[in-house]
């Protein structure tokens, strides 16, 4: 199912994956999608996406692992119950997210965003959200395939969430460039 097609993805965020498990007690170690693993000490349970949808796991024990975070999730005591969560990320709903800091936005907020060049011509919408280190790519989805664009101030020169719109102000040739397809055989 793509993501645009789960209605539940609209009222759950991500916010670590399960890496492996740690230690005798079903202890799992967590990479947190966030820039600092200690905002999870603020969660008491978060979501498991299962083919019924997301169920509750409450935190029993939280530690902090370097740029990682250790998590002893209820109802998964052994290192064997621990491991069917290995892979799996972990959710919680959208409203107990912290707000994003101030010019900084999360993935979800872009997605379905209408982009525009300055001269208001549309140039289509966000499909969705690359991260790649600290740098994120919008996947736009425009009359002419798919386009790549960096999200950085220089390029993307307004967003208004409330309004629903990013306005580029593109270097020549960078759209027509990043065409996914344009000019590779």
């Amino acid at each position: 199912m793509e993501a645009s097609q789960d209605p539940a993805r609209d009222r759950y965020l991500a916010i670590a994956r399960v890496d492996r498990v740690r230690g005798l007690h079903g202890e799992v170690v967590v990479t947190v999608h966030a820039d600092d693993p200690a905002r999870m000490t603020r969660l008491t349970s978060v979501f498991l996406k299962e083919e019924n949808g997301y169920r509750p796991v409450a935190i029993e024990g939280f530690k902090r692992l370097r740029d990682r975070a250790v998590l002893k999730l209820s109802g998964f005591g052994s290192p064997e119950e621990a491991e069917k969560v290995v892979g799996m990320e972990l959710f919680i709903p959208l409203e107990a997210s912290t707000p994003a800091p101030p010019g900084r936005y999360y993935a979800y907020q872009l997605e379905g965003m209408t982009v525009r060049l300055k001269d208001g011509a549309v140039v289509g919408k966000v499909k969705e959200v690359l991260t790649q280190g600290p740098q994120s790519l919008l996947v736009i989805e425009g009359e002419s395939g798919e386009i790549l664009v960096p999200f950085v101030k220089s390029i993307c020169v307004d967003c208004e969430p409330a309004a629903g719109t990013i306005t580029l102000d593109p270097p020549e040739g960078l759209i027509e460039l990043n065409v996914k397809g344009a000019g590779r055989r």
